[in-house]
Order: structure tokens, then C-alpha cells, then sequence
């Protein structure tokens, strides 16, 4: 798109507009992603999807504050931004404040697959919003923010968690066989 010759000035489409370039880049850097990639745990101590006894359990699923950190795999990372990100703030826009589930998927496809539809889920949500709505008390610390700072917040842990991707992609890659 030529940014001089913006289509819209409404705040909802150019955030909509945004958050879609952001999405297809993410989504492009996925491509061909094996399944030994996808699970590469380049350190010790990696929260990533285990199959425990035939289900894959996300590590850390539900813990908000760990200092430092743990590095996660390519695994971890898409479950996060598919489920605990899009389908969360899709739920909660519904009313639900329930947990995200701690399952996710060892094939890259599938995870694909479910990224794609927890985001064409989550998009259809916000974009039937009035983006400076008050999102309200089901959003916890985020009940007195509007539909435009959370849409916000989406598209930083979509960017931030792809370029972290897409560095283990890079690292594994070039690693020494």
C-alpha cells in the first residue's frame, strides 16, 4: 500500500489494516516449518509442547510472572499467540474468563492451521467493536482500557513472539550440525 494515498482515516481500519500486514508477515515466516523445528530446544530449561502420555501439555501454561523468563520453543511461542493470546481475547470479548487451555499441538502444520482460525476469530471480534470502548471487568487490569489499546497489545505479542520466531528459525538454520 502507498502511505501516501492512506484509503481510510477511520482508526478502526487503519488499526484493522495494521494488525492484518503484521499477521501476514508472521504467517509467511512459518512457511515450511518442520516438525523437529518447531520443537528445538537450542538450551537447557526450555518451556516448550511435551507429549505426556499421548497429549501435549504446554509447559507453564497460565504462569504470568517467572523471573527471568524461560526461552521457548517455536511450539510454546505459537500456542501462546494463538491461545493464550487470540482465543483469550476472543473469549473474554464474549464474556468468558476462563483459562486458556494448557494442550496445543507437536505438528506444525496443525498449529498453523489453529493460528490461522484463532486469529480470523479474533479479528472478526474486533472489528464488529467500537475500538474506544471500555473493554470492562472481565479484563482484570485491563478493564478500564479500551478495544484499541488491547488490539494493540494483540499486535505487540503477535510481533514481538514472530520476531523470536523467527530469530530460532535463523539460529536453527545455521546451527552447527
Amino acid at each position: 500500500m502507498d502511505p501516501t494515498t492512506r484509503p481510510t482515516t477511520e482508526v478502526a481500519d487503519v488499526l484493522l489494516l495494521s494488525m492484518d500486514r503484521m499477521y501476514d508477515a508472521f504467517v509467511a515466516r512459518l512457511e515450511g516449518l518442520s516438525a523437529e523445528e518447531f520443537l528445538w530446544e537450542p538450551v537447557g530449561g526450555m518451556w516448550s509442547v511435551r507429549d505426556v502420555d499421548g497429549v501435549a501439555v504446554v509447559d507453564g501454561a497460565g504462569v504470568r510472572q517467572i523471573d527471568p523468563p524461560p526461552v521457548t520453543t517455536i511450539a510454546w511461542r505459537t500456542w501462546h499467540i494463538a491461545i493464550d493470546c487470540f482465543d483469550d481475547y476472543t473469549r473474554r470479548f464474549a464474556g468468558d474468563d476462563s483459562d486458556a487451555p494448557n494442550t496445543w499441538t507437536v505438528d506444525p502444520g496443525e498449529a498453523i492451521v489453529a493460528i490461522d482460525r484463532s486469529w480470523t476469530a479474533y479479528r472478526s471480534v474486533i472489528s464488529s467493536r467500537d475500538f474506544f470502548d471500555t473493554l470492562g471487568p472481565n479484563w482484570e487490569h485491563w478493564s478500564n482500557s479500551c478495544v484499541a489499546d488491547m488490539a494493540m497489545h494483540a499486535s505487540n505479542e503477535m510481533v514481538h513472539h514472530a520476531a523470536e520466531i523467527a530469530l530460532l528459525r535463523d539460529l536453527y538454520r545455521d546451527r552447527a550440525s
